[in-house]
């Protein structure tokens, strides 16, 4: 399993059990068919930003932290500063290519920033396709990225 799918699962274990413990962590992953160590597992809480919560039970839990949209837009905007290479629109549709392995990261911080503009959003490696709910919501997007990369 692959570190990004790996993290993924990790975030998803967060929202689904109470865990507690990097031990019990390691043991949900291996659960799930993920062949890894505490010291991958320490890695991964360190890179995701894991952070202890009380958990209802008593006790403390991992969970994903807060971001605050502040942070989402300095993130894509540092983002699309050192990735960007194109954007464009039609009809209800903006297209966005980066350079290759930077769209999924884009993309996902753009579905969090704009999520009341998107009725979807597709990406693959260096292109992102955004389909907005109408178009005032997509000059709206297509602007505001604009300003991200001038």
């Amino acid at each position: 399993m692959r570190k990004e799918e790996r993290q993924q699962l990790i975030v998803e274990l967060l929202e689904e059990e109470n865990i507690q413990k990097q031990e019990e962590l390691v043991a949900a992953l291996q659960a799930h068919n993920a062949e890894v160590t505490q010291a991958t597992v320490s890695r991964d809480i360190k890179e995701l930003k894991l952070i202890k919560v009380p958990a209802a039970s008593g006790g403390y839990r991992y969970s994903i932290p807060v971001e605050s949209d502040e942070d989402m837009n300095e993130k894509l905007n540092k983002l699309l500063k050192n990735a960007f290479v194109s954007i464009d629109q039609m009809d209800k549709f903006v297209s966005l290519k980066t350079l290759p392995g930077n769209a999924s990261a884009i993309a996902n911080l753009i579905d969090k920033c704009f999520d009341g503009a998107l009725f979807a959003i597709l990406n693959d490696d260096d292109n992102i396709l955004m389909i907005a709910k109408t178009m005032q919501d997509r000059e709206i997007l297509f602007q505001s990225l604009q300003k991200y990369v001038q």
